[in-house]
């Protein structure tokens, strides 16, 4: 059913979803256009390329959210309840972004880094603090998807269970 067969509830779930959809692929670009500016920096410095991981998952989420955002308004939303397993990979993929985030940024605060210049110490703790900080849009994210997740199972168990009542089903 599309957008155009749709009964007052199943908008409702229609317009949830693609507000969640368009938050992720908000949180998809900003996580691209945060960290590709310190990408550069950062690994002048002798960190691991874990900023790699961090542009393939934006990438990943504006993706998911266009994909499962579009598909409702013209197909149906089983589709993208039926994708609550992908919602889930992402919630764990952002959830170890998140992780591996944070501790990057405890061995930047506990350990010394080279640095090209001696006295570019000022501008270094400025880009951590900036690390610090851009590291939250990845626990953003990772609510995103498990909210997604979470409504595309609930979806699921509803429609299964009308079908088997008779009642009207919820997608």
């Amino acid at each position: 059913m599309a957008w155009r067969d749709a009964t007052v509830g199943q908008s409702i779930v229609m317009v949830a979803n693609g507000a969640i959809r368009g938050a992720q692929v908000v949180t998809g670009v900003l996580t691209i256009y945060l960290y590709v500016h310190e990408k550069g920096y950062w690994q002048d410095h002798g960190l691991p390329r874990t900023l790699n991981f961090e542009i393939v998952l934006g990438s990943l989420a504006i993706v998911t959210g266009l994909a499962l955002g579009l598909v409702p308004f013209k197909l149906s939303y089983r589709p993208v309840a039926l994708a609550c397993p992908w919602d889930l990979v992402m919630f764990f993929l952002y959830s170890a972004a998140f992780g591996i985030m944070r501790t990057v940024i405890s061995k930047l605060v506990t350990e010394t880094f080279w640095h090209a210049v001696e006295g570019d110490n000022g501008y270094f703790v400025t880009r951590m603090h900036a690390m610090h900080d851009k590291v939250w849009i990845d626990l953003v994210g990772m609510l995103l998807f498990l909210v997604s997740a979470i409504m595309g199972a609930v979806l699921l168990w509803v429609g299964k269970r009308n079908r088997t009542t008779g009642r009207h089903r919820a997608f």
